[in-house]
């Protein structure tokens, strides 16, 4: 990844230098453009004639061209008359003798470059970060760099998409970061539907969860980040309307730091909603990735993981859909490949258990037809984590081929547990009732900001380093 970052890094480097190079060789003329001009009755005049001075005039329809070139170093106003009316801009002189209209960091001849070398920094980024989870997907799809890496590719699509639409109407480096800033409230309020809509559906599947499984914090994880997004999209506008009101802070002022603090406040707030909901779809697409994902019918072993029984010791709708889907598989496989594979049912006896979950498993194996040799009992299991732990411990040759079945809400996580513990195992999921799945984005979700930590930490520093960066531009540029 040091590579990567190096090589993005160079790119930049050799980008920004070309644009330097390219508006020092032709950012030394300018075209000033006047709209509305009916005939050649105009009357050009220059403000600080020692600054600037006409090269070329030209009519073209009701277009009016004057042609500058910068003398020396400052600031100058060229003025049109026409008619009753005058018209006038702003012509700055910068020390290399580069030209840029109406502000200091405004258009220059062929400036244009700008955004097209960041459009290709954009994109060359997400060219190496698709590499990148492309590669860490076929070495192994469950893991939770990966919802980063589609997170952070979708966020800096976005950024490129919107970049590339601003080089046809590009108006100087000050309407970059104008474009940065409002680019990273747009992503956040285009994708705000989706965030309501999840938000509606992890409500519901909430109240759901709890009904069924009891009131606790990991069945209301989807309800407090739901309220959490929003409220983040909702606190520039609230804190815009305060700052209005606020007699200490003067948000309309450019020469003072209240707007530049007020829109610092609310990009980094835009930012953070923006990069959070795009790693919330990342973790959906993956989701559904390690579902539909085809699993080779190879394998030696099956591990079913298990969950709560009924009182009477059979299964419950879910746990049963656990194992017919792994029956299912090894019909299909033995049809296929004419392999057989051992199954290994696993989970320990609750509190409020007659018999393990394991062995109420292996009944109804029995019951299905399996042969009681195919049947590798593991009864000692409490959790996920143990299923798999305690279930490979059971499998003698190491180099076996082994599947997991379970829920298809539950695949991805479990597969995620699996390469904690160093483990690369392929998952099956048997339909499962929407409420679970719901819930388990949001789970799978909140693990992969606590697992990348250190990326998302390291992206929202930089990013913020940037915002900053353009924040003091805009202020140089309203106060020269």
């Amino acid at each position: 990844m040091k590579k990567n970052i190096l090589k993005i890094g160079l790119l930049s480097l050799i980008l920004l230098t070309i644009s330097y190079i390219v508006i020092l060789i032709f950012g030394r003329t300018y075209t000033v453009k006047f709209d509305n001009i009916l005939n050649n009755d105009v009357n050009v005049q220059i403000n600080d004639k020692s600054i600037i001075k006409i090269i070329d005039e030209k009519k073209d329809g009701n277009n009016y061209y004057v042609k500058v070139k910068g003398l020396k170093r400052g600031s100058t106003y060229i003025f049109i008359e026409y008619e009753d009316y005058t018209f006038s801009n702003t012509i700055y002189v910068h020390k290399n003798k580069v030209l840029t209209n109406n502000s200091f960091f405004g258009k220059s001849n062929a400036s244009e470059v700008i955004p097209i070398s960041l459009s290709i920094i954009y994109l060359y980024t997400s060219y190496i970060l698709i590499k990148q989870y492309k590669k860490s997907k076929n070495d192994n799809l469950y893991q939770y760099k990966n919802i980063a890496y589609i997170g952070i590719i979708i966020f800096i699509l976005f950024f490129a998409i919107y970049n590339i639409l601003s080089i046809f109407n590009y108006n100087g480096l000050s309407q970059t970061i104008r474009s940065l800033k409002s680019s990273m409230s747009f992503i956040s309020i285009a994708l705000l539907p989706i965030v309501l809509i999840t938000f509606t559906l992890v409500t519901i599947s909430n109240i759901i969860l709890i009904r069924k499984e009891g009131r606790n914090l990991r069945n209301m994880l989807g309800l407090f980040m739901g309220i959490f997004i929003i409220l983040c999209t909702l606190l520039p506008d609230f804190l815009y309307r305060v700052l209005m009101k606020s007699q200490v802070i003067d948000i309309y002022n450019l020469n003072g730091p209240g707007p530049y603090i007020y829109n610092f406040v609310e990009t980094l707030v835009y930012l953070s909603v923006a990069y959070l909901e795009c790693v919330f779809i990342g973790t959906i697409i993956l989701a559904i990735v390690s579902v539909k994902r085809k699993v080779s019918l190879d394998k030696d072993y099956m591990i079913i993981l298990g969950c709560q029984i009924k009182k009477d010791g059979s299964l419950t709708p879910l746990l049963k859909s656990r194992v017919d889907r792994a029956i299912e598989f090894r019909c299909e496989q033995l049809e296929s490949t004419g392999k057989d594979l051992v199954f290994i049912p696993s989970g320990g006896k609750g509190s409020d258990e007659i018999i393990s979950e394991a062995e109420a498993m292996k009944n109804y194996l029995l019951s299905k037809g399996i042969d009681k040799k195919n049947i590798l009992l593991e009864n000692k299991s409490k959790n996920t984590y143990e299923n798999i732990n305690f279930s490979n411990k059971l499998i003698k040759n190491k180099k076996a081929k082994v599947c997991f079945s379970t829920n298809n809400y539950h695949v991805l996580r479990a597969g995620i547990i699996a390469t904690e513990q160093g483990l690369k195992l392929d998952g099956i999921g048997s339909v499962t009732k929407t409420y679970f799945w719901i819930n388990a984005f949001i789970r799978e979700f909140i693990g992969t900001i606590y697992s990348e930590r250190k990326k998302h930490i390291l992206m929202f520093i930089l990013t913020s380093f940037v915002i900053l960066l353009m924040i003091v531009i805009s202020f140089i540029d309203n106060n020269i």
